[in-house]
């Protein structure tokens, strides 16, 4: 018993030792952060801008709680009697709980820094490039040495009445497998055995023991299975993080684009509203002196009547845009990750956003040579080829050759312990092949494959066709932003000489003028607003289907070089 125990623990020790990986999660992360930096500069440059923050934050327990286990779950369904909806009283005031903190303000590179930070949707899409970094972890795992320790231990006897054997067996088998580049395993391993006779019946030759034995063995496919092909899905993970990568970065130029977008058109509407909050005072002093004309006998009463209907109407207006505005921005707050009771206050930024030289043919071939998704559905063609060369290789019958050795130790020793007997040693050389009498399956997934690369060319010409469409597309915005921009500016001029000229001649015209006047003038400034923001997104949308946007870190526009006249 004594040397059974003592077996017990050191190989227990053995197996802690070999069979456990315990790097823990901050290692996990640090290499899935070392590979994915690697695979960036790898994939879009040395220089290349990247978020220093690649790792995911865990920010809840993993550890289920006993509400985990409910197989029903309670349900919040209270009778009517019980909802918390009431009837207002009159005169009661609506209760805006902002959670009581200081209002945020922020410019647009505030917005886009505590997007990236704070986002749901950009926090997923980096753990989408997070997990597909783990995948190839994984699979490079597999294509690496593994170990493996099992211990088994039993009890064996015959319950029966009298003598009769009692025996404890202990079994420890530690071993290393290797996967071939071309196909095939290689397996190293060692197997040593204890058995401790507890009880033997009379005449038993049953005797307690130790044994071990090196073990090897070796399977190499010559047909299916052998070549490149038994490493696609090692290929697949790599090109994976790859296309992942690739994803990733066209993602966090699509975010600041629409980050910008929602930014810039929030800042319009508080345009607007200042535009509708300066036609509702020049209504409301209208309509004080239409009322002293009218007292003074010197206006009909009815154009009273019209003007209170006037400020009225501009007061809806005033009153429709902020609660527009209320919710866009409460809107914007979601989409940067930011609670919707956290006021916050944008505060408008004059950005310089140069107009780029558009030359149609140039900028189309810019696009399809730096478009980021393009180059992934190009390589997905030759990700498609592959797997036909896989189906194909499916077809084939199977030839594996094998070998097996063993080396036991001496068998006339009791407690052999390591002592090896290369004359007792034994090995075994072949070949198995299997006729490939049933391909049925192989043979569509052949077929399915062909589908899947013809599928994947037409694709890569679709979005190569739809990218030039969009190129185009933002070309012609960008003529029609300048030009609207152009008109709209001169329409404001207009409005405000025809305003200044009505208000000169105020005692000759009447008040129908001055209210047609104050609505050209509103409109005339939301559509110059409105002519700018136009202008500035359809620039970078442009870069944008040109593949030439770029993104710092901090989520912040970089400018190319050319466009801004800097240097480097």
């Amino acid at each position: 018993m004594m040397h059974t125990r003592s077996a017990l623990t050191f190989f227990l020790l053995v197996s802690t030792l070999t069979g456990c990986y315990s790097n823990g999660l901050e290692a996990i992360d640090r290499e899935v952060t070392q590979l994915l930096r690697d695979r960036h500069q790898d994939t879009l440059g040395q220089d290349a801008p990247m978020d220093p923050n690649l790792a995911p934050t865990l920010s809840t327990s993993s550890q289920p709680t006993d509400r985990a286990y409910d197989r029903a779950p309670g349900t919040r369904n209270p009778h009517v009697s019980s909802l918390p909806a009431r009837r207002a009283r009159e005169g009661e005031n609506v209760e805006r709980d902002l959670s009581g903190q200081p209002a945020l303000q922020f410019r647009l590179p505030e917005s886009l820094h505590y997007a990236v930070e704070h986002s749901r949707d950009y926090r997923s899409r980096k753990e989408d490039l997070f997990v597909a970094a783990i995948n190839l972890l994984i699979e490079k795992h597999l294509w690496g040495p593994r170990f493996f320790n099992d211990i088994t231990a039993s009890f064996t006897g015959t319950p029966e009445a009298g003598d009769h054997d009692h025996a404890f067996s202990l079994i420890n088998d530690l071993r290393v497998t290797q996967r071939l580049p071309n196909g095939g395993e290689v397996s190293v391993g060692a197997v040593v055995s204890f058995v401790e006779q507890l009880r033997t019946e009379a005449g038993s030759t049953a005797d307690s023991g130790q044994d071990a034995a090196l073990e090897a063995s070796v399977v190499f496919p010559l047909l299916r299975g052998a070549g490149k092909v038994a490493q696609e899905d090692l290929i697949q993970a790599y090109r994976d993080l790859i296309y992942s990568t690739r994803e990733f970065e066209a993602f966090r130029q699509d975010f600041l684009v629409d980050t910008s977008t929602a930014y810039f058109d929030l800042i319009q509407q508080q345009g607007q509203i200042r535009n509708l909050e300066a036609q509702l005072r020049s209504l409301e002093q209208l309509t004080s002196r239409i009322q002293a004309l009218a007292q003074a006998g010197r206006e009909p009463y009815f154009e009273v009547q019209r003007s209170e209907i006037q400020v009225l109407s501009a007061r809806n207006n005033l009153s429709s845009a902020r609660e527009n505005y209320a919710n866009r921005l409460d809107a914007f707050k979601i989409r940067i990750g930011m609670a919707t009771t956290q006021a916050l206050e944008l505060l408008p930024v004059e950005i310089e956003v140069p107009i780029p030289f558009l030359d149609m043919n140039e900028s189309m071939k810019t696009a399809w040579e730096l478009r980021l998704d393009l180059q992934t559905a190009d390589d997905q063609i030759d990700d498609a080829r592959r797997q036909v060369a896989v189906a194909k290789n499916n077809l084939l019958p199977d030839l594996d050759v094998f070998a097996r050795g063993s080396l036991p130790t001496d068998p006339g020793k009791r407690r052999a312990g390591l002592d090896l007997d290369a004359g007792t040693g034994s090995y075994t050389v072949g070949a198995t092949f299997s006729a490939p009498l049933d391909r049925r399956i192989e043979a569509l997934q052949h077929r399915t494959s062909l589908i899947n690369l013809e599928r994947s060319e037409r694709n890569f010409t679709l979005l190569r066709d739809t990218i030039a469409l969009g190129v185009r597309q933002a070309i012609r915005q960008i003529e029609r932003a300048q030009s609207t921009l152009i008109l709209q500016s001169r329409n404001l001029e207009l409005a405000e000489k025809r305003r200044e000229g009505v208000l000169l001649r105020e005692r000759t015209l009447g008040p129908r003028d001055i209210i047609e006047a104050e609505e050209d003038l509103l409109l005339a400034r939301d559509e110059v607003d409105g002519a700018r923001r136009d202008l500035r997104v359809s620039v970078l949308n442009y870069l944008l289907a040109t593949g030439q946007m770029r993104v710092s870190p901090a989520g912040q526009w970089l400018a190319p070089a050319q466009l801004t006249g800097a240097t480097k």
